[in-house]
């Protein structure tokens, strides 16, 4: 049974709707403004282009830019075939697309191929991120074990918090069984999301974990580098020995 509320709900659920979904025309085809973010928080986007009763939708490659943007394009073409298997789109090495699709189709298209983009990109991200993690682990393993001596480093292993299980590197066993832990963190959202879980868990048993959080720059963090450092130390990986030496003390 409908009634004025209903009527009220449905109104304001529609002007919801038209704010979030944005539509451009132009001519026989129109830009799409989709609800769904990309890892910068920029909307995704597609465009529609209307032909013989079928519709072609296209990200206009924005998942590809996106994944420049945050310096992932190597990884891009890998995670964007794997993407459009998982939702049933096409790729055609630069954008991502749904060729043809029928009228009565046009909305299961636009969201598959938003979907898809941001699926793809967010995961080129990713790796790109956990590459340069491994690498730059790489160079501060090295660094750590010259400071410290090899014998007292383990390169990377599993270390108990008070709530979970975490994968940690860099790990120096110091004396009465504590252990120091020096992670490289980049300045991305995923890396020092991760880190912060890992180093909160762990800072929680007070007496077993030394942690120190190693950047690149302590300024390109910004307001994020405070969150580290409510968990950690925060060096940066140029830091002196003698640093690293005070923040296993």
């Amino acid at each position: 049974m409908r009634n004025e509320n209903t009527n009220v709900l449905d109104s304001r659920i529609a002007q919801a709707v038209s704010r979030l979904m944005k539509i451009t025309p132009d001519g026989e085809r129109a830009r799409v403004a989709v609800p769904v973010l990309y890892p910068s928080g920029s909307s995704a986007a597609v465009e529609v282009v209307f032909n013989a009763g079928k519709c072609f939708v296209t990200d206009l490659a924005l998942g590809q830019m996106e994944a420049e943007m945050q310096g992932a394009s190597n990884f891009y073409g890998d995670a964007a075939k794997k993407s459009v298997q998982r939702f049933g789109v096409g790729y055609d090495g630069l954008s991502i697309f749904a060729i043809w699709a029928s009228l009565d189709k046009i909305e299961s298209a636009i969201v598959s191929v938003a979907n898809a983009s941001v699926f793809a990109a967010s995961n080129a991200i990713y790796k790109a991120v956990t590459e340069k993690e491994k690498r730059k682990n790489e160079e501060l393993f090295e660094k750590i074990v010259r400071v410290f001596g090899k014998n007292d480093v383990v390169k990377d292993d599993e270390v108990i918090g008070r709530d979970a299980v975490w994968p940690a590197h860099n790990i120096v066993s110091l004396r009465n069984n504590r252990k120091a832990i020096f992670e490289y963190i980049t300045p991305h959202q995923n890396s020092i999301s991760g880190k912060y879980m890992m180093f909160s868990d762990l800072a929680k048993l007070e007496d077993k974990y030394s942690l120190t959080s190693v950047v690149n720059s302590i300024d390109s963090l910004g307001p994020k580098g405070a969150m580290l450092a409510e968990v950690s130390e925060v060096i940066q990986l140029a830091a002196s020995d003698t640093e690293y030496l005070k923040r296993a003390a």
